[in-house]
Parts: C-alpha cells; sequence; structure tokens
C-alpha cells in the first residue's frame, strides 16, 4: 500500500461541531493530494467520538480520559505514515487548495522545515498568530504587567512582531502558529513530536525552538489561507484554570530552554506581580497557593474530559437529611448538567473541603466550616463563605464546564459571584427566618434580601411565596414540589402496624410541631369521632405527645425511614395534610399532597393557599377549614375511596406532577438562562 503524501494529526475534546466543519474543509483543502486523517479524541462527552466514527477516512484513536494536548498528538504521530506531518486544531477551516500550496512550498523550498497558511478571524480580518521565540524580557512582558513599561514594551512588540508585512509573500518566521503547520518528517523526532512535560500550552514553542536549535527554518505563505476561531477547547477551561496551564506551561519551558538558575528572579515578579493583582481584586487572578504551585511547575491535574456546565446547590439540608425537594432538583438537573451538592455549613469547625461522588453526575461537598456560630453572626457567616467558596472555586478550577450557583439557604448570599458562575439561581422553597428565634429573624431576612436582589432567576415551590419575597429583577417563576411516583407506589406491602388499627384509619407523615401542625385541630377530629384511627408517623414535640397521648385512637407512630413511609401510608384510608393557617408556614406548597395521591389516596387538608383552587376533581382533594369543616372533609374523602377510578386518577395527578416533570421545567429555564447569558 502506497504511503500517503500528508498525514493530518488533529486533537479532538468537546468540539463535535469545530472538528466536523474542519473536517469538511479538507477534502477542497487537499485537491489532488494523498493524505490520511488521524483524531485522538481525548475522552470528549459532547458526541465527538460517535460523530468521529461516522467519518469514512479518519483513523480514530480514542482516549477515555483527557491525556492532554501533547500526548494525544504523539499518540497520532506514532500512526502517521506520510513524509509530511499536519498538525491541525480541530477549530481551523482550511480555504480551497490550502493544504496543495502548503505541500507545494516544501516542495518548491527543501530548506524549509516547515510552513503554516495566513490565519484569519472569522469575520476576514488578519489574526496574529506569529510571533518571535520567547526571551526573558518578553516571556516577563507576556506573564506580568510589564508590557506596559517602555523597555518590556520594546521587548513584547517585538515578540509579537508588530509592523510585519503578512501579504508580500513567504517569510521565515521563529514561532508560527501549530494550529495549522506542515513538517517534513526529516526533521522531526522519530518517537515523540511534541514534550508532554507541557501538556496544554507552549509545547508548539518548545518544538519552534528545537527546530530552530537544530538550524531548521519555519515559514508563513500568504497564499495558503485558514479561518481560525482560535480557543475552541481552552474556552472550556475555567479562566483560572486557563491562567494556571497557561503560566505553567510557560515556566516548563524556560525551564527546558533557560535553566533553573535564571528563573529566580523571574518568578519573583510574576509573584509580585499576580499579588498585586489580588490585592486591587481584578478579576480572573489566581489564588495565592496556586500562584505558588504554578511558578514551580506544578499545573495540577489535566483537565476533566467532561466539559457539561455545573450546576453548584448551596442547600439549607444536608445531603444525608432524608429526600427532600433540594435532593430531587439536584438530581433532576444532573440529567443535563453536573451538579455539585453544597451541605450548609456544620456547628463544629471543619478545616478541609471533602467532595465526593454519590451518583451518576453527582457529587456531594462538605466544606470547610472555620468559625461557629455563622447563623447567627454576620461577620462570621462572611468569613466562613469566603472559605468554602475559596476551596470550591480550586476544586471547580480543575473540572471545565460554565457554571451556575443555585441557592435555597439564604445565608450562603455571600457567595455570589465568588464561584465564577454567569448566573445565580435563588430557589425559595421556605422563609428561612420563620426557622430560628425572634432575636435572630433580622439577620436571616436581610441575608433574604441580599439572595432574592442578586439573583438572575427566583423560582419558587409555593404560588403563595412570591408575594412574601423581597422585590425580584423579573417575576419570580412558580416551580411547585413534586414526588417520586415509584417509590410512593400504590403497590406494595401494607405495614402491620397500620393494617391491625380499628378503621377508617386517617395518616399523616412529616413533622409534628407547632410551628405547621395544628394540634388542636387534630385532637378535636379525634376526640369527636372515636372511631376513627389517626395514624401520625414522624417525630413530634413534648407539646405535640402532650396533647395526642392521652387520646386513645391516635397513634404516635413515630420517625420511620424514607424507605418505609410507603407501605406504613397504604395501610391508611384517607391521608391528612392539617397545617396551620394563620401562623408563619402557611405559605407551604406540601411536598407529601403528590406523595399521597402517588398512593392512591384521597387527601384532606385545611386551606392553604398553595391548594387552594388546585386542579383536578374535588374527590381527590378536599379543603377545609376549622374542625367540624375538617370532619366534614373526611367523610366525603371516605365515601370518595369507594367510589371507582378514584386511586387510579389519584395516580394520574401525581404522575403529571413528578419530580421529573419539574426536572423538564427547571432545566429548560437554565437553558433559557445560559442562552442570555452567551
Amino acid at each position: 500500500m502506497t504511503a500517503p503524501e500528508v498525514s493530518v494529526l488533529l486533537v479532538s475534546w468537546n468540539t463535535r461541531e469545530e472538528t466536523r466543519r474542519c473536517l469538511e474543509s479538507l477534502p477542497e483543502a487537499a485537491d489532488g493530494l494523498s493524505y490520511e486523517i488521524l483524531v485522538v479524541d481525548n475522552g470528549s462527552r459532547d458526541g465527538s467520538a460517535e460523530m468521529l466514527l461516522e467519518q469514512p477516512r479518519v483513523q480514530l484513536i480514542s482516549n477515555d480520559a483527557n491525556r492532554g494536548f501533547a500526548a494525544a498528538v504523539n499518540q497520532a504521530y506514532a500512526r502517521a505514515a506520510g513524509p509530511l506531518v499536519l498538525l491541525l486544531n480541530s477549530d481551523v477551516v482550511l480555504e480551497p487548495g490550502t493544504l496543495t500550496v502548503l505541500v507545494r512550498f516544501l516542495r518548491e523550498h527543501p530548506q524549509a522545515a516547515g510552513v503554516a497558511p495566513l490565519y484569519l478571524n472569522l469575520d476576514g480580518t488578519v489574526q496574529q498568530h506569529y510571533m518571535r521565540l520567547p526571551t526573558l524580557p518578553s516571556s516577563l512582558a507576556l506573564a506580568t504587567s510589564l508590557r506596559f513599561l517602555p523597555g518590556f514594551r520594546r521587548a513584547w512588540n517585538r515578540y509579537l512582531m508588530r509592523g510585519q508585512d503578512w501579504f508580500s509573500g513567504p517569510v521565515p518566521v521563529e514561532q508560527p502558529s501549530a494550529a495549522c503547520l506542515l513538517l517534513r518528517r526529516t526533521v522531526l523526532a522519530t518517537q515523540e513530536l511534541l514534550d508532554e512535560r507541557l501538556p496544554l500550552y507552549f509545547n508548539d514553542v518548545l518544538l519552534a525552538h528545537t527546530l530552530k536549535a537544530a538550524g531548521h527554518q519555519l515559514w508563513v505563505t500568504p497564499d495558503a489561507v485558514v479561518r481560525h476561531t482560535m480557543g475552541a477547547s481552552t474556552r472550556l477551561l475555567d479562566a483560572e484554570e486557563r491562567s494556571r496551564n497557561h503560566l505553567g506551561g510557560l515556566i516548563r519551558y524556560l525551564q527546558v530552554t533557560r535553566g533553573r538558575h535564571r528563573l529566580v528572579a523571574f518568578r519573583a515578579l510574576v509573584f509580585i506581580d499576580r499579588l498585586a493583582r489580588r490585592v486591587l481584586r481584578q478579576p480572573g487572578g489566581l489564588a495565592l497557593l496556586d500562584v505558588i504551585a504554578t511558578l514551580r511547575g506544578d499545573m495540577g491535574q489535566l483537565p476533566d474530559s467532561d466539559c457539561r456546565g455545573w450546576v453548584v446547590v448551596m442547600s439549607g439540608i444536608g445531603w444525608g437529611s432524608g429526600a427532600h425537594r433540594q435532593h430531587s432538583m439536584a438530581r433532576e438537573l444532573a440529567a443535563e448538567h453536573r451538579v455539585l451538592f453544597v451541605d450548609p455549613p456544620g456547628l463544629r469547625p471543619r478545616w478541609r473541603l471533602s467532595v465526593r461522588q454519590v451518583e451518576p453526575s453527582l457529587w456531594h461537598a462538605v466544606v470547610p466550616s472555620t468559625l461557629p456560630l455563622g447563623r447567627y453572626l454576620p461577620p462570621v457567616n462572611r468569613f466562613n463563605r469566603k472559605i468554602a467558596a475559596v476551596a470550591l472555586r480550586r476544586w471547580l478550577n480543575r473540572r471545565p464546564g460554565r457554571r451556575v450557583l443555585w441557592i435555597d439557604e439564604d445565608l450562603a448570599a455571600p457567595m455570589t459571584r465568588q464561584l465564577g458562575e454567569y448566573a445565580m439561581v435563588y430557589d425559595a422553597t421556605d422563609l428561612d427566618w420563620t426557622f430560628t428565634r425572634p432575636w435572630n429573624r433580622a439577620h436571616l431576612r436581610r441575608s433574604l434580601h441580599t439572595a432574592v436582589t442578586s439573583a438572575d432567576l427566583v423560582t419558587a415551590s409555593s404560588i403563595a411565596l412570591p408575594g412574601r419575597l423581597p422585590a425580584t429583577r423579573r417575576p419570580a417563576i412558580v416551580v411547585p414540589n413534586g414526588c417520586d411516583p415509584a417509590h410512593f407506589s400504590a403497590d406494595g406491602p401494607k405495614a402491620a402496624r397500620i393494617t391491625h388499627l380499628p378503621g377508617p384509619v386517617l395518616g399523616y407523615a412529616g413533622g409534628l410541631d407547632s410551628r405547621a401542625f395544628d394540634v388542636e385541630l387534630v385532637a378535636v377530629l379525634a376526640e369527636k369521632h372515636p372511631e376513627w384511627s389517626l395514624a401520625l408517623v414522624g417525630p413530634s414535640t413534648p407539646s405535640i405527645r402532650a396533647r395526642l397521648a392521652p387520646l386513645p385512637n391516635v397513634h404516635l407512630l413515630g420517625p420511620a425511614p424514607y424507605a418505609e413511609v410507603p407501605e406504613l401510608l397504604r395501610a391508611c384510608d384517607v391521608l391528612l395534610i392539617p397545617y396551620r393557617i394563620g401562623g408563619l408556614v402557611d405559605y407551604v406548597h406540601p411536598k407529601k399532597f403528590y406523595e399521597y395521591l402517588a398512593l392512591g389516596k384521597p387527601v384532606v387538608a385545611t386551606r392553604l393557599d398553595a391548594l387552594d383552587g388546585h386542579e383536578g376533581s374535588d374527590d381527590l382533594l378536599h379543603l377545609a377549614v376549622g374542625p367540624d369543616a375538617f370532619a366534614k372533609a373526611v367523610e366525603a374523602a371516605l365515601l370518595s375511596t369507594k367510589q371507582p377510578g378514584t386511586g387510579t386518577r389519584c395516580r394520574a395527578m401525581a404522575l403529571h406532577n413528578s419530580w421529573s416533570s419539574r426536572g423538564v421545567q427547571v432545566r429548560a429555564l437554565l437553558a433559557q438562562l445560559e442562552a442570555e447569558r452567551l
């Protein structure tokens, strides 16, 4: 088999559409040439590998993870068979005849080791992508603000070859961009084309330095033209991660070409420059610990291959606290994003961040909390959140992807704009200030105001919540609570400790405390209807137990694991939501409402705003105010259980209001928010 004239080496990393356009431009660019295409996909998650498998001329090498640009190029180089090698970035589109012109140039100029085309931006303007090799002065100008001083400005302009005429004819260039660079195989090392000590940046610069040191020359010819998007892959990285890899690549390049002893002053000046940026609070600056590590040549781990966006959920309830709205929302968001679920700070001091993956696309984080009493002392809360934000951002910076901050805990408001997010969503699940002592409510209400007014999007779990929130930038969008119909299936075992109770049995699952639970309503109901058994599942306060425990037909069953709740409620005939009206929490949209319906049980509830006028037949939801009306509603609900189809309609309504349906809604909201920020 005849060897191809040109081996095209291309690395793909989450640039599916750019790669497609690049490959589609090759046939016309290589008119009359024989060539092979070797593509290394570095563990892309955007469908790049699947698209490449459909390309008939592509020889695909698929990596499970991101091995870095240099290593991927070397993988392709090891399989290349042509005497000429074209380094080609996935975000380059070649004009017709471009590759043919480059090959002809090397044939006509045997002294040239390689040649690059003229680079244009997408709008047709010339792209400055040709430089001299870095010197120490130009490296300082590149890495620091010294470029604005006269002496360093000259070095900077010389490095960028400003004033050079790129249109009159071919010209030798020390360092043409390797985004599209045709090289003779005879001038290259036999084993590795790029130095893998420089995984992302400056590996092509080191290649140019090596060729020059060996007496070879690289050229640029304006007769060949490409259009270059520039940075299609690296733009997926966080700004701090790009900065760290770029500075680290420069450090390693200088270590190889200049020697360690000449870098002492360079490192000192760069550190002073980065310290000044931090003091002046310039955006995009590296944390000082990262600067120190980078100046030593440590760039950290290679970016994760998964570059889907992140949703950082600052939850008011810990991951291990059961199944709440926060957990369900996090799982739904993880269907299209990576989700970092962050527990609220604990009561005990903690010095380190711990992160573990708990489900596909879902991670659980416990943040540092160095000082106690943050819930009660605003300065302490701000300090703890600042420490937590630094730790979380450092962790996220090693995992590329755009970020959304999702807050449902008011005290997390100081973290807004601290994680490099493009938008913040405030999910009004509860009014946190109602859960604290009266003397601490002002602190939490101020936090609520900060969170709501800082949010780019506000969602609310109840139609009664938006009117109780501070003024928002745009109207709050109601995303009601939902349920898990599979967990609360109507089919399954029934708890023996309820089935033996004399019927009919009225059931309730949830907290029994005076803030929300109307104990007097339930007590009067039990007293007036001794023929009914009331099975109450959940933790109770002493005052609740004092009122209900003496009643023979009230059964306080205590807390139950989430997994056991369905079998307890299946044994009941009608399920209750006896919440107080006119208290602090009658704004809620009870999650248990849809869970009850999923079990096929009719529901009797007090007239909460979020349930009043709810869609559905009256035989599924019965609303009442006061003990007498509540008792009549229970009687009507008991009658409905004997009507055919009641259970089916209950389950249909629950399915329509499942967490998966809520997930479709919130993911659409995030997609719209992201489109607005592009």
